[in-house]
Protein backbone atom coordinates (compact mmCIF):
# COMPACT_ATOMS: atom_id res chain seq x y z
CA UNK A 1 0.00 0.00 0.00
CA UNK A 2 1.64 3.61 -1.16
CA UNK A 3 2.86 5.24 1.71
CA UNK A 4 2.36 2.57 4.41
CA UNK A 5 6.06 1.70 5.13
CA UNK A 6 5.66 1.05 8.68
CA UNK A 7 5.40 -2.71 8.21
CA UNK A 8 5.72 -2.88 4.17
CA UNK A 9 3.11 -5.30 2.59
CA UNK A 10 4.24 -8.69 1.52
CA UNK A 11 3.00 -10.48 -1.22
CA UNK A 12 2.84 -14.32 -1.37
CA UNK A 13 2.92 -17.16 -3.91
CA UNK A 14 0.06 -20.26 -2.87
CA UNK A 15 0.68 -23.54 -4.96
CA UNK A 16 -0.79 -26.81 -4.83
CA UNK A 17 2.50 -28.87 -4.38
CA UNK A 18 5.95 -27.78 -2.93
CA UNK A 19 7.11 -28.51 -6.65
CA UNK A 20 4.84 -26.12 -7.85
CA UNK A 21 6.21 -23.32 -5.36
CA UNK A 22 9.44 -24.14 -6.16
CA UNK A 23 8.98 -23.48 -9.78
CA UNK A 24 7.32 -20.46 -9.56
CA UNK A 25 9.84 -18.91 -7.04
CA UNK A 26 12.66 -19.64 -9.57
CA UNK A 27 10.55 -18.56 -12.24
CA UNK A 28 9.61 -15.36 -11.40
CA UNK A 29 13.57 -14.58 -10.00
CA UNK A 30 14.73 -16.15 -13.85
CA UNK A 31 12.59 -12.91 -15.30
CA UNK A 32 14.87 -10.46 -13.87
CA UNK A 33 12.00 -8.13 -12.10
CA UNK A 34 14.45 -5.78 -11.17
CA UNK A 35 14.46 -4.48 -14.72
CA UNK A 36 11.12 -3.24 -14.12
CA UNK A 37 10.61 -3.01 -10.58
CA UNK A 38 12.91 -0.53 -8.62
CA UNK A 39 12.08 -2.23 -5.33
CA UNK A 40 12.97 -5.43 -6.03
CA UNK A 41 16.25 -6.58 -5.69
CA UNK A 42 19.12 -7.35 -8.10
CA UNK A 43 19.58 -10.74 -7.00
CA UNK A 44 19.20 -13.92 -9.28
CA UNK A 45 18.29 -17.41 -8.46
CA UNK A 46 21.40 -18.69 -6.28
CA UNK A 47 21.14 -22.53 -7.36
CA UNK A 48 24.56 -22.99 -4.94
CA UNK A 49 22.15 -21.99 -1.67
CA UNK A 50 19.81 -24.33 -2.63
CA UNK A 51 22.03 -27.27 -3.61
CA UNK A 52 24.30 -26.37 -0.39
CA UNK A 53 21.12 -26.05 1.69
CA UNK A 54 19.90 -30.06 0.05
CA UNK A 55 23.30 -31.32 0.51
CA UNK A 56 24.15 -30.18 4.52
CA UNK A 57 24.07 -33.37 6.46
CA UNK A 58 23.25 -32.07 9.57
CA UNK A 59 21.15 -28.47 10.20
CA UNK A 60 20.21 -27.46 13.90
CA UNK A 61 17.06 -25.90 14.15
CA UNK A 62 15.38 -23.79 15.99
CA UNK A 63 11.39 -24.62 17.50
CA UNK A 64 9.39 -21.73 18.45
CA UNK A 65 6.55 -23.64 19.74
CA UNK A 66 4.51 -19.99 21.02
CA UNK A 67 5.18 -16.71 20.89
CA UNK A 68 4.05 -16.16 24.23
CA UNK A 69 0.75 -14.09 23.24
CA UNK A 70 -1.06 -17.12 21.65
CA UNK A 71 -0.31 -20.63 22.41
CA UNK A 72 -1.11 -22.81 19.61
CA UNK A 73 -4.01 -25.02 19.27
CA UNK A 74 -3.68 -28.96 19.82
CA UNK A 75 -3.64 -29.59 15.99
CA UNK A 76 -1.37 -26.72 15.34
CA UNK A 77 0.96 -27.87 18.08
CA UNK A 78 0.96 -31.70 16.60
CA UNK A 79 1.72 -30.48 13.69
CA UNK A 80 5.22 -29.26 14.59
CA UNK A 81 5.52 -32.12 16.73
CA UNK A 82 5.40 -34.39 14.27
CA UNK A 83 8.07 -31.92 11.86
CA UNK A 84 10.10 -32.57 14.83
CA UNK A 85 10.04 -36.18 15.23
CA UNK A 86 10.82 -36.59 11.72
CA UNK A 87 13.93 -34.36 12.07
CA UNK A 88 15.41 -36.16 14.78
CA UNK A 89 14.77 -39.31 13.10
CA UNK A 90 16.98 -37.99 10.34
CA UNK A 91 19.99 -37.25 12.97
CA UNK A 92 19.56 -33.31 12.46
CA UNK A 93 19.91 -31.19 16.12
CA UNK A 94 17.05 -29.56 17.46
CA UNK A 95 16.41 -27.27 20.09
CA UNK A 96 13.66 -25.01 21.37
CA UNK A 97 14.49 -21.31 21.59
CA UNK A 98 13.04 -18.43 23.33
CA UNK A 99 13.92 -15.18 20.36
CA UNK A 100 14.06 -11.58 21.82
CA UNK A 101 10.11 -10.91 23.17
CA UNK A 102 8.21 -11.61 20.42
CA UNK A 103 5.68 -9.77 22.47
CA UNK A 104 7.64 -6.70 21.80
CA UNK A 105 7.24 -7.04 18.02
CA UNK A 106 3.72 -7.10 18.42
CA UNK A 107 3.91 -4.12 20.04
CA UNK A 108 5.63 -2.60 17.78
CA UNK A 109 3.94 -3.95 14.90
CA UNK A 110 0.42 -3.08 16.00
CA UNK A 111 1.34 1.14 16.59
CA UNK A 112 3.20 0.86 13.48
CA UNK A 113 0.51 -0.19 10.87
CA UNK A 114 -1.87 2.27 11.73
CA UNK A 115 0.00 4.84 12.89
CA UNK A 116 -1.75 7.31 10.92
CA UNK A 117 -5.68 6.61 12.45
CA UNK A 118 -6.18 3.78 9.59
CA UNK A 119 -6.43 7.11 7.51
CA UNK A 120 -4.40 5.93 4.16
CA UNK A 121 -6.01 2.52 3.98
CA UNK A 122 -9.30 4.12 3.99
CA UNK A 123 -7.91 6.68 1.75
CA UNK A 124 -8.00 4.11 -1.47
CA UNK A 125 -12.02 2.86 -0.95
CA UNK A 126 -13.84 3.88 -4.26
CA UNK A 127 -17.60 4.71 -4.00
CA UNK A 128 -19.63 1.61 -1.90
CA UNK A 129 -16.41 0.07 -0.65
CA UNK A 130 -16.09 -0.34 3.20
CA UNK A 131 -14.42 -2.03 5.91
CA UNK A 132 -13.97 -5.52 6.60
CA UNK A 133 -14.63 -6.32 10.04
CA UNK A 134 -11.03 -6.56 11.46
CA UNK A 135 -10.09 -3.20 9.74
CA UNK A 136 -13.53 -1.71 11.88
CA UNK A 137 -12.50 -2.59 14.80
CA UNK A 138 -9.03 -1.36 14.46
CA UNK A 139 -11.02 1.91 13.47
CA UNK A 140 -13.34 1.57 16.27
CA UNK A 141 -10.49 1.87 18.73
CA UNK A 142 -8.28 3.95 17.15
CA UNK A 143 -11.12 6.58 16.94
CA UNK A 144 -12.34 6.30 20.20
CA UNK A 145 -11.95 9.54 21.99
CA UNK A 146 -8.95 9.56 24.53
CA UNK A 147 -11.19 9.43 27.92
CA UNK A 148 -13.06 6.53 26.66
CA UNK A 149 -9.65 4.79 25.47
CA UNK A 150 -8.01 5.37 28.89
CA UNK A 151 -10.90 3.98 30.94
CA UNK A 152 -11.19 0.81 28.79
CA UNK A 153 -7.61 0.33 28.82
CA UNK A 154 -7.51 0.37 32.81
CA UNK A 155 -10.79 -2.14 32.90
CA UNK A 156 -8.80 -4.55 30.69
CA UNK A 157 -5.34 -4.02 32.63
CA UNK A 158 -6.87 -3.87 36.34
CA UNK A 159 -10.62 -5.34 36.15
CA UNK A 160 -10.08 -8.38 33.55
CA UNK A 161 -5.59 -8.34 34.66
CA UNK A 162 -4.74 -8.77 30.91
CA UNK A 163 -1.47 -7.22 30.62
CA UNK A 164 -1.64 -7.98 26.88
CA UNK A 165 -4.17 -6.90 25.77
CA UNK A 166 -3.97 -3.59 27.84
CA UNK A 167 -0.85 -3.44 26.48
CA UNK A 168 -1.47 -2.92 22.86
CA UNK A 169 -4.24 -0.81 23.28
CA UNK A 170 -2.93 1.62 25.54
CA UNK A 171 -1.27 3.84 22.81
CA UNK A 172 -3.40 2.31 19.84
CA UNK A 173 -3.90 5.90 18.07
CA UNK A 174 -3.24 8.44 15.53
CA UNK A 175 0.51 8.81 15.97
CA UNK A 176 2.25 12.22 15.28
CA UNK A 177 5.34 12.23 12.39
CA UNK A 178 7.60 12.79 15.31
CA UNK A 179 5.90 9.79 17.63
CA UNK A 180 5.71 7.33 14.00
CA UNK A 181 9.34 7.77 13.02
CA UNK A 182 10.24 6.59 16.85
CA UNK A 183 8.28 3.63 16.52
CA UNK A 184 10.32 3.06 13.39
CA UNK A 185 13.67 3.15 15.35
CA UNK A 186 11.98 0.68 17.83
CA UNK A 187 11.05 -1.37 14.88
CA UNK A 188 14.93 -1.34 13.56
CA UNK A 189 16.58 -2.09 16.99
CA UNK A 190 14.12 -4.46 17.59
CA UNK A 191 15.49 -5.90 14.18
CA UNK A 192 19.01 -5.92 14.49
CA UNK A 193 18.27 -7.41 18.51
CA UNK A 194 16.37 -10.75 16.98
CA UNK A 195 19.49 -11.09 13.97
CA UNK A 196 22.34 -10.88 16.78
CA UNK A 197 20.04 -13.32 18.80
CA UNK A 198 19.76 -15.79 16.02
CA UNK A 199 23.96 -15.02 14.38
CA UNK A 200 25.85 -15.43 18.32
CA UNK A 201 22.87 -17.30 20.85
CA UNK A 202 21.03 -19.05 19.05
CA UNK A 203 22.93 -20.28 15.86
CA UNK A 204 20.47 -22.46 14.26
CA UNK A 205 19.89 -22.87 10.75
CA UNK A 206 16.45 -22.65 10.47
CA UNK A 207 13.87 -22.24 12.61
CA UNK A 208 10.29 -23.77 12.41
CA UNK A 209 7.26 -22.52 14.30
CA UNK A 210 3.30 -22.32 14.19
CA UNK A 211 2.12 -20.13 11.16
CA UNK A 212 -1.32 -19.31 13.11
CA UNK A 213 -2.67 -20.23 16.17
CA UNK A 214 -5.06 -22.10 15.15
CA UNK A 215 -6.51 -24.21 11.82
CA UNK A 216 -8.68 -22.13 8.73
CA UNK A 217 -11.01 -20.36 10.84
CA UNK A 218 -14.62 -19.35 9.19
CA UNK A 219 -15.59 -16.68 6.83
CA UNK A 220 -14.91 -13.38 8.94
CA UNK A 221 -13.15 -14.90 11.57
CA UNK A 222 -9.99 -13.45 10.50
CA UNK A 223 -10.63 -10.11 12.67
CA UNK A 224 -10.40 -12.56 15.90
CA UNK A 225 -7.68 -14.77 15.31
CA UNK A 226 -4.30 -14.32 16.84
CA UNK A 227 -1.52 -14.45 14.21
CA UNK A 228 2.18 -15.20 14.71
CA UNK A 229 3.43 -13.13 11.94
CA UNK A 230 6.84 -11.35 13.67
CA UNK A 231 8.58 -13.00 10.24
CA UNK A 232 6.70 -10.00 8.43
CA UNK A 233 8.07 -7.60 11.04
CA UNK A 234 11.68 -8.72 10.82
CA UNK A 235 11.58 -8.95 6.97
CA UNK A 236 12.71 -12.29 7.41
CA UNK A 237 12.38 -15.66 4.38
CA UNK A 238 9.68 -17.63 5.45
CA UNK A 239 7.61 -20.89 3.93
CA UNK A 240 4.04 -22.54 4.66
CA UNK A 241 4.00 -25.96 4.07
CA UNK A 242 0.94 -28.59 5.24
CA UNK A 243 1.53 -31.09 7.17
CA UNK A 244 -1.47 -32.95 8.61
CA UNK A 245 -5.40 -32.58 8.82
CA UNK A 246 -7.47 -31.57 12.25
CA UNK A 247 -8.48 -35.03 13.92
CA UNK A 248 -11.42 -34.78 16.02
CA UNK A 249 -10.18 -37.64 18.48
CA UNK A 250 -6.59 -35.70 18.47
CA UNK A 251 -7.30 -32.38 19.16
CA UNK A 252 -9.53 -31.71 21.27
CA UNK A 253 -8.97 -29.10 23.87
CA UNK A 254 -8.44 -30.63 27.36
CA UNK A 255 -11.13 -30.69 30.00
CA UNK A 256 -9.66 -27.68 32.10
CA UNK A 257 -9.37 -25.31 29.27
CA UNK A 258 -11.44 -22.21 29.97
CA UNK A 259 -11.28 -19.39 27.13
CA UNK A 260 -12.07 -16.88 29.56
CA UNK A 261 -8.31 -17.29 30.77
CA UNK A 262 -6.84 -16.26 28.02
CA UNK A 263 -5.83 -12.68 27.21
CA UNK A 264 -7.38 -10.55 24.63
CA UNK A 265 -5.58 -11.64 21.78
CA UNK A 266 -6.05 -15.53 22.66
CA UNK A 267 -9.57 -15.52 23.15
CA UNK A 268 -9.94 -13.59 19.64
CA UNK A 269 -8.22 -17.28 18.10
CA UNK A 270 -9.37 -19.66 20.10
CA UNK A 271 -13.40 -18.76 20.62
CA UNK A 272 -13.38 -20.38 16.67
CA UNK A 273 -11.24 -23.60 17.75
CA UNK A 274 -13.65 -26.31 17.04
CA UNK A 275 -11.76 -29.53 16.37
CA UNK A 276 -14.95 -31.61 15.55
CA UNK A 277 -15.82 -28.80 13.21
CA UNK A 278 -12.44 -28.64 11.70
CA UNK A 279 -11.72 -31.95 11.73
CA UNK A 280 -9.79 -32.83 8.09
CA UNK A 281 -8.57 -29.27 7.91
CA UNK A 282 -4.92 -28.85 6.38
CA UNK A 283 -2.59 -28.06 9.31
CA UNK A 284 0.91 -26.12 8.24
CA UNK A 285 4.12 -25.40 9.72
CA UNK A 286 6.10 -22.49 9.21
CA UNK A 287 10.06 -22.50 7.91
CA UNK A 288 11.76 -19.47 8.91
CA UNK A 289 15.06 -18.30 7.37
CA UNK A 290 16.72 -14.92 7.26
CA UNK A 291 16.45 -11.73 5.04
CA UNK A 292 17.00 -12.83 1.36
CA UNK A 293 17.04 -16.70 1.78
CA UNK A 294 14.34 -18.14 -0.76
CA UNK A 295 16.60 -20.70 -2.24
CA UNK A 296 17.35 -22.02 1.47
CA UNK A 297 13.92 -22.37 2.57
CA UNK A 298 12.84 -23.86 -0.53
CA UNK A 299 15.42 -26.93 0.02
CA UNK A 300 14.90 -26.75 3.33
CA UNK A 301 10.84 -27.35 2.69
CA UNK A 302 11.92 -30.26 0.47
CA UNK A 303 13.99 -32.16 3.41
CA UNK A 304 11.57 -31.79 5.49
CA UNK A 305 8.86 -33.55 2.87
CA UNK A 306 11.33 -36.00 2.43
CA UNK A 307 12.15 -36.70 5.93
CA UNK A 308 8.35 -37.38 6.81
CA UNK A 309 8.33 -39.97 4.71
CA UNK A 310 4.71 -41.39 4.07
CA UNK A 311 3.64 -39.29 6.78
CA UNK A 312 3.47 -36.63 4.47
CA UNK A 313 0.80 -34.46 3.71
CA UNK A 314 -1.62 -35.93 1.17
CA UNK A 315 -3.22 -34.19 -1.36
CA UNK A 316 -6.51 -33.87 -2.64
CA UNK A 317 -6.88 -36.54 -5.80
CA UNK A 318 -8.04 -33.98 -9.12
CA UNK A 319 -10.69 -35.73 -11.34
Amino acid sequence: MPGQEGIPSVFSPMTRTLEDLNYFTKSMIGMQPWKYDHSVHPIPWRQEAATAAAEQKNFKVGVLRTDGVVDPSPACARAVDEVVAALLKEGHEVVDVEPPSPYEALYIGSQLLNADGCKTFKSFFRTGEWEDPGARQMSFLMNLPSPFRWAYYLWVKYVRRDDIWAGLIKDWREKSSYEQWKFVAKREAYKAKFHDWWESEAKIDFMITPPNATPAVPHDGMKDAGQQANEIKLDYTCGIMPITHVDKALDQLSSDFSIKRLNGVAQGAYKHYDATAMHGLPVAIQVVGQRLEEEKVLAVMKRIEDALGDDKYQLLDID
